[in-house]
């Protein structure tokens, strides 16, 4: 792995074994296209509206039903972006497809703030969502004509997407409600077991992995960015009052530290990330591992402008589970991820562990604590975790061959 900003601490410790004999062959370094970076910017505007609608009504509700919302959207992006690690020319032929699923990526940006309102925003988004992944689907038979490895894949993407596309579409002929977002949570639980289910042949599929980390960490700079949005947003309204000033001070520390904590290991030397391509289930527990990572850092950044702006002294008990709930599941996430790579004795997930045990501790001090207080105090344990880490990443980097 190259040396850089992209690195995240769940990546896993350096690789000492020879590779194993049905491994994939090595591949040539990638990096992010222009056009990649692109497409982000789409789901940029999807996630904004996740994080809106949970600053516009910071409840428990509002809040768990833009999280099942950011599940579809986030492995959407997920779907594209491992499509293109794994094929992608960065032709002609691509970018047009591509850009034809974006157009049901920016439907899905469109109606995700209206979902659970009306039928039709119902509709959209489900036909949004099917959409997005029929365009993926196009793009791997496309390169499957000239790649015999992705034939597999394909096979399973398609039977998975069909099964899938039962349950989305069908719920529309259910009564808007629990029945219905009930099935289109089984929809979502088959998306997701596709790539279990598939293992063997998701194995024999080529992909790049330092590309694939890289992405990963490209998305989350996304996520946090509409934390930084949030709190600036905040600000603006507040016409940057004193106490504003000071809250959105503290909100700032907590972007920082949390951005810091994620790309905390950026020292790790090339072929730390070699188990990922030969071991399929190092790989989910990646992919999937940056579920919980993600939307936690989305629930944060939602709550984050409206602490801000907001004009009470203290947070209210739905924006405290909100923030500090959000970092706690950040930093479990994170240290669940690394576990599967390091062992659960590595001192750093045991560091984040207790970490997120002492945010969450926090949450009974909201009614009494100033909301400056509440927003620092995070920000200062996860910069006291990330400097107890320091030794941990140095000591890595230092036994690489």
């Amino acid at each position: 792995m190259h040396e850089g900003p992209y690195t995240s601490p769940s990546d896993p410790e350096p690789v000492r074994d020879l590779p194993r004999a049905d491994a994939p062959p090595a591949e040539a370094e990638r990096r992010a296209t222009w056009f990649e970076l692109f497409c982000d910017l789409v789901f940029v505007a999807a996630v904004g509206q996740i994080t809106r609608r949970i600053s516009a009504h910071p409840t428990l509700g509002s809040v768990a039903a833009a999280a099942a919302l950011f599940v579809p959207l986030w492995w959407t992006w997920v779907l594209y972006a491992v499509r293109a690690n794994r094929a992608d020319r960065d032709v002609t032929s691509h970018r047009l497809l591509t850009m034809a699923g974006l157009v049901a990526v920016c439907g899905l940006a469109v109606f995700v703030g209206s979902v659970g309102t009306s039928d039709g925003a119902d509709t959209g988004f489900a036909l949004s969502y099917l959409g997005a992944r029929l365009g993926v689907a196009a793009l791997y038979a496309l390169e499957a004509r000239r790649d015999r490895r992705l034939v597999p894949l394909l096979r399973s993407f398609t039977i998975g997407s069909t099964v899938s596309a039962l349950f989305w579409s069908g719920a529309l002929l259910a009564p808007a409600g629990p029945v219905r977002y009930g099935i289109w949570a089984g929809g979502m639980a088959v998306d997701l077991a596709i790539p279990l289910l598939s293992g063997r042949r998701i194995a024999r599929a080529p992909h790049h992995t330092e590309h694939l980390r890289e992405r990963f960490g490209l998305f989350t700079i996304i996520v946090l960015g509409e934390s930084v949005l949030g709190f600036t947003n905040g600000l603006v309204q507040a016409r940057t009052a004193g106490s504003a000033m000071v809250t959105g001070a503290a909100a700032f520390a907590l972007c920082a530290c949390l951005w810091w904590s994620y790309f905390s290991a950026s020292g790790t030397r090339p072929g730390a990330h070699a188990e990922l391509a030969s071991d399929p289930r190092l790989l989910h527990t990646y992919v999937l591992g940056h579920l919980p990572v993600q939307l936690g850092l989305a629930v944060t950044g939602g709550a984050v402008g409206t602490a801000v702006l907001g004009s009470g002294r203290h947070l209210t008990t739905a924006l405290a589970l909100c923030i500090l709930g959000g970092v706690a599941l950040f930093l479990l996430s994170t240290a669940a991820v690394r576990a599967a790579f390091t062992g659960v004795r590595d001192p750093v997930v045991r560091l984040r562990l207790a970490t997120a045990l002492l945010i969450a501790a926090l949450v009974p001090a909201a009614g009494r604590a100033p909301v400056p207080a509440m927003l620092a105090a995070p920000a200062l344990l996860l910069a006291l975790s990330v400097t107890a880490e320091a030794p941990s990443h140095r000591r890595r980097v230092q036994s690489t061959p």
